[in-house]
């Protein structure tokens, strides 16, 4: 079986025969600037979650020479999501909650700055109208399914600043995009950020240490399933704490049966992280994990992913998982990504 299941409700079977949409919501961090919270080059992160939903959409990256990719040759996790949407010819939507650069296809702006400081606890000063216009687009398309994404570099330290700010036991619990979690690092961002919350109330957490991804997916997602369509959050740590919100915001859409999350295995298999006990916290939701067979891959830069490098990211594991309730295997992932990285890379191959 190519899904890791874990709390299985008869989630899966909702999303099977579905037409399914595909959204990504892409933001930056001014924290990553100056504090190495991102695992991504310094000199491209202001570039990647642009580069990575053109080349979802539209088969290469145009803001960029090529996609991201990291310093192992590990190659964007964009490249698994473009595979499974131009295989089953899925609809992608790309939402900008704040990148600095924005990317060159159609997309929805909900907000044209950036996520800010959460060092100094000014992540935003409008998760609530964030979450309305999540709301408003949730509401506004038309799909019997929907996985949401996100491409936020540096967004697992925001993920175990909501979660921490919310009181859930996740100090050492956080995965990372690099095969090196710095832990401590990321801790002390947020610790610092904590202090000026104005309280524990979930939108001032968000304003304080959260990115803008978090309140425009948790909206999307609440409105979702208040029309009865079945939701997959296509992440690890940081759909956890989308979750985490929603369970504030909206304790019944929490209890639907009507939403999930998924992951890759990279991430759910990650020794230095508990993704696991994170879900079970927050609730009774069920939990998936794509496989993708790339320790047999031929190219070094697939087989990184087994090592610890990159992960997760743009909602790879779920699409895939949904992908794979709907008649993909690994191998035909695997064979598309290997087939285009010549392609996608061959100013670095050169």
């Amino acid at each position: 079986m190519p899904i890791i299941s874990i709390n299985e409700n008869g989630f899966l079977d909702k999303l099977k025969g579905t037409n399914g949409l595909f959204s990504c919501v892409i933001s930056s961090i001014e924290t990553t600037k100056y504090v190495g919270i991102s695992g991504v080059n310094k000199s491209v992160i202001d570039y990647t979650p642009a580069a990575d939903m053109e080349l979802v959409t539209t088969g290469e990256s145009l803001s960029l020479n090529h996609p991201p990719i990291d310093a192992t040759g590990c190659p964007s996790p964009a490249t698994i999501t473009r595979a499974a949407v131009d295989i089953l010819k899925i609809p992608v939507m790309t939402v900008d909650a704040g990148s600095y650069i924005k990317p060159k296809i159609p997309y929805i702006s909900v907000d044209q700055r950036p996520t800010g400081d959460i060092q100094k606890g000014l992540g935003m000063d409008n998760s609530k109208e964030l979450l309305n216009l999540g709301k408003i687009i949730g509401n506004n398309n038309i799909y019997d399914s929907l996985v949401i994404g996100e491409s936020v570099p540096g967004g697992t330290t925001t993920a175990l600043g909501v979660l921490l700010g919310l009181g859930y036991d996740a100090r050492d619990k956080i995965s990372s995009g690099s095969v090196e979690n710095p832990k401590d690092l990321k801790l002390s961002v947020v610790e610092s950020g904590l202090k000026n919350s104005k309280s524990k109330d979930v939108f001032d957490v968000l304003n304080a240490v959260g990115d803008k991804m978090m309140p425009v997916v948790a909206g999307m997602a609440i409105s979702a399933v208040s029309k009865g369509k079945p939701v997959l959050l296509a992440g690890g740590t940081q759909m956890a704490s989308v979750l985490a919100a929603i369970k504030e915001i909206s304790p019944k859409t929490l209890k639907s049966g009507l939403l999930g999350i998924s992951t890759t295995e990279f991430v759910l298999n990650d020794k230095n992280a508990d993704l696991k006990d994170i879900i079970e916290q927050i609730g009774d939701i069920p939990l998936y994990a794509s496989k993708f067979g790339y320790e047999n891959s031929k190219i070094d830069g697939l087989k990184a992913y087994c090592n610890g490098s990159v992960k997760e990211g743009v909602g790879a594991g779920g699409i895939a998982t949904y992908c794979y309730s709907n008649g993909l295997n690994p191998k035909d992932i695997r064979e598309y990504v290997e087939k285009n990285y010549e392609i996608w890379y061959s100013k670095l191959i050169q």
